[in-house]
């Protein structure tokens, strides 16, 4: 009878081993799976260009994730306008950089008064709709010749805003594909 009991949990043990095994393989693998399919826009390249008293800023923009990215917006805080991008489509398959132009004039408020936080947003939504923010730090530098400021964009350490679905919402989002693909 001892027997028959140590037997019986030492199957129960090997089939729950069996069954956790295959169930974290499964996790794993849907896991990757959304993360393959997420987006990953960044400002990948910053150039300058100043003319007198304007300053024009060229960022440039990547999908370094494996997703399509929409209705991207890039925005300077000081700054009046934004740049906007329907589509982004990831690298290799139209690989795409969009070059973003920032026109800083003297009449800026960026450029004219010091901020207490100066960043840029870029701002994106993936397939099923979830919304990304990526914020890089703006830092003002005073200028020799003047009240204006130059601007200077920390391109290293963008503080990254991601959705943090539950497994069974990345389940959900993988086995549902929107009409726009």
């Amino acid at each position: 009878m001892d027997w028959l009991l140590i037997l019986g949990l030492v199957v129960l043990l090997i089939g729950g081993a069996i069954a956790s095994f295959y169930l974290f393989t499964f996790v794993t693998r849907t896991r990757q799976e959304f993360r393959a399919a997420q987006p990953d826009l960044r400002v990948t390249n910053m150039s300058a260009m100043s003319s007198g008293n304007v300053l024009t800023i060229y960022p440039e923009l990547q999908n370094l994730g494996g997703g399509v990215a929409y209705d991207c917006l890039l925005h300077l805080g000081g700054w009046e306008g934004n740049f906007s991008i329907k589509k982004v489509s990831p690298r290799g398959q139209r690989d795409q950089k969009h070059v973003a132009s920032i026109v800083l004039g003297p009449d800026a408020p960026i450029r004219t008064k010091l901020m207490d936080h100066g960043y840029i947003r870029l701002r994106y939504l993936d397939r099923w709709g979830q919304k990304y923010d990526c914020w890089y730090e703006v830092t003002q530098l005073e200028t020799g010749d003047g009240p204006l400021y130059n601007v200077q964009i920390d391109l290293e350490h963008p503080e990254l805003h991601e959705p943090q679905p539950s497994f069974w919402e990345m389940r959900k989002f993988l086995r549902t594909v929107p009409l726009s693909e």
